[in-house]
């Protein structure tokens, strides 16, 4: 099944228009599955911000605009607590002031998505592969021909290009084939000069993500084939 969207961190500026209605939906299992998965803070911040984009958020407009006193009140906590608890959001670049309050009108905030779901996706893995794959644009292959459809077949191994690609793929599906099918198969090499392979990854985050988390398995999945370092870019 094809969902026709880039990464949804490259998309979160569009939640409008056709196909925002399951963006909206990643966007909350996101948050959730952080809520039950991350550490105390960020878990019960995650709820909270949950909650104000369910009953508050314009999804149109990309701001939520919600008084101390009834954020207290939804969360169960004091107004202080509220004030204090927005705060952190802050701090943490999960949300920032949209427009200041003023006399009789409350503030007004928006969510920075892109922070927001980098926090979350070290939980996304939990909810499945096929969530993981789709929040980072991984290709949506045709369902195997069975009694029963999966949601998302194994992504193929590369066929050998010359690059070595296909031999160090082939190694880091064996090695961790859902992580192989959500960060690793969407890459695409380009190839490679003066010993640097060069992969094409289908989205900014994904680039950036693999390469600040998995670049020493790549790089040990390539060694020994006359490649010494490994570059991954979405340009």
């Amino acid at each position: 099944m094809q969902n026709g969207r880039s990464g949804l961190l490259d998309g979160a500026r569009n939640i409008t228009g056709p196909g925002s209605a399951a963006l909206k939906y990643d966007i909350l299992t996101a948050l959730l599955v952080t809520a039950t998965q991350g550490e105390a803070t960020e878990a019960r911040l995650a709820l909270r911000l949950s909650l104000l984009i369910t009953a508050r958020f314009n999804w149109r407009s990309g701001t939520f605009s919600v008084g101390r006193r009834e954020m207290a009140r939804m969360w169960g906590v004091t107004e202080r607590t509220a004030k204090r608890e927005i705060a952190e959001m802050r701090a943490r670049g999960w949300i920032a002031v949209h427009v200041p309050a003023a006399r009789g009108r409350v503030a007004q905030y928006r969510i920075e998505l892109p922070r927001v779901l980098a926090i979350t996706m070290p939980h996304w893995q939990a909810v499945g592969p096929d969530f993981a794959a789709r929040m980072v644009a991984a290709p949506d292959p045709a369902p195997e021909a069975s009694n029963v459809v999966p949601l998302r077949r194994e992504a193929a191994l590369p066929e050998e290009d010359g690059s070595g690609w296909a031999r160090a793929a082939t190694q880091l599906q064996a090695q961790d084939p859902a992580v192989w099918g959500a960060w690793f198969a969407p890459l695409v090499p380009v190839g490679v000069e003066s010993g640097i392979l060069t992969l094409l990854a289908p989205s900014r985050f994904l680039a950036e993500y693999v390469t600040t988390h998995y670049h020493s398995r790549l790089l040990a999945a390539v060694s020994g084939q006359g490649v010494r370092e490994v570059r991954v870019t979405c340009e």
